[in-house]
């Protein structure tokens, strides 16, 4: 961008936003070591948030990425603490715009106290784990997306405190699809709470704090990936696709070169309980076998 400078972008994300070298010291990384070869996501250039970045004629400024960790929590590393929000920032100097994609971990534990029971691997460092009982994940509370709605609103707020200048957009969540399959993998209604109900509580949130909306969810399509939720090097070029095209920086065209796959959805049920779920436990995956 000759002649002005390049916006600085910064990313608030969890697991599939991390990558070796790239998060501040002390976050958990998912793309790293054997990771980064399993996947064919070897550089930072091949992440989503690089192409994404890179097609808004930006800079990656702080890529704020925690593995494992909820928008919900008690304190760090959740997405709505203050450590968290600080994080985007860089030698005082705070981002143009920042990126957030968070809320697969809240959807897939059905909420922090589920987490903790769990004994999830990013649960905040200030609970005492001896006064929560251990207990193994199963039907999320009703009310499981109005909290994590709540706890979203929450995360935004403060970072338009932090940085009111800043452009914040709220990325929804997209489905993935084990690679090679030629159907949808993604379990829509993983613990009783459907996915879209979450997407409607990051729009709302998004609405009451003034910030943007990148629609991934509402374009329709998968993204492939290694286990049904961390893209592959081809999953990120999908997942970078669906940002752009809802951010209008990108048009139909561009998500077809990436082969990126129309979803399918063919279940409605909750997956607890289902024998066609990979998973449900603490160890949850978001794929369905039918």
């Amino acid at each position: 961008m000759q002649g002005e400078a390049m916006k600085r972008v910064s990313i608030l994300g969890d697991s599939i936003s991390t990558f070796e070298g790239c998060v501040p010291e002390g976050f958990r990384v998912y793309y790293e070591g054997a990771r980064r070869r399993a996947t064919g996501v070897k550089l930072p250039s091949d992440t989503w948030w690089a192409q994404v970045v890179s097609g808004m004629g930006g800079v990656p400024w702080r890529v704020g990425a925690y593995s494992g960790s909820l928008v919900e929590g008690a304190g760090f590393p959740a997405g709505e603490s203050a450590e968290r929000v600080a994080a985007l920032a860089r030698d005082g100097v705070a981002p143009d715009e920042v990126l957030v994609f968070m809320g697969a971990n809240d959807y897939g534990w059905g909420g922090a106290a589920a987490q903790a029971a769990g004994r999830g691997n990013a649960v905040p460092a200030c609970l005492d784990l001896a006064d929560v009982e251990p207990q193994m994940p199963g039907l999320a509370d009703a009310d499981a997306a109005e909290r994590f709605g709540a706890a979203y609103e929450r995360m935004l707020a403060r970072v338009r405190r932090a940085y009111p200048q800043t452009t914040v957009r709220c990325c929804t969540l997209c489905p993935g699809r084990v690679a090679d399959c030629d159907r949808s993998t993604f379990a829509y209604n993983l613990r009783g709470v459907p996915i879209e109900r979450y997407n409607d509580a990051i729009r709302a949130a998004a609405a009451r704090t003034g910030c943007a909306v990148a629609d991934v969810a509402a374009l329709g399509f998968d993204y492939e990936a290694v286990d049904g939720t961390h893209p592959t090097a081809r999953g990120m070029r999908q997942l970078a696709a669906l940002v752009l095209h809802a951010m209008g920086l990108a048009d139909d065209a561009a998500v077809a070169a990436t082969g990126a796959p129309r979803s399918q959805r063919s279940c409605e049920g909750p997956c607890v309980g289902c024998e066609h779920a990979a998973s449900t436990g603490a160890a949850w995956l978001c794929v369905c076998r039918r």
